[in-house]
């Protein structure tokens, strides 16, 4: 009988250590929103972004001649669920000079 006893405490021990393990490998494989976003970037023609820390809004600029929709799923696919929770995302569509004057234009101000 202690032969067993000792055997099923085993294996209960590495059964915790697998699930564990098998945890905190999924949490670390999750990117964060920032990552997110840079990542979507290039890839959706992304000219500004900003997390709200008071107001619990993700406000996205990008160009007009990229696609909404393909931003909304990718975003869906890749935010973690603590962000698709908390943030509203807003995603204002200009043209892309306009954008980039507008938030360039607001930093060079921020400068001087």
């Amino acid at each position: 009988m202690p032969g067993k006893k000792k055997k099923l405490v085993g294996v209960l021990i590495l059964a915790l250590f697998l699930f564990l393990f098998n945890t905190a490998t999924q949490v670390s494989n999750q990117k964060t929103t920032k990552e997110v976003l840079d990542s979507a970037w290039d890839k959706f023609g992304l000219v500004s972004y900003m997390i709200g820390d008071t107001d619990p809004t993700i406000s996205i600029g990008m160009d007009e001649t990229k696609s909404e929709e393909r931003l909304r799923e990718y975003l869906d696919q890749n935010l973690p669920q603590e962000a698709k929770e908390k943030y509203d995302i807003e995603i204002i569509q200009r043209d892309i000079e306009a954008l980039e004057k507008e938030v360039f234009g607001d930093r060079k101000q921020e400068k001087n």
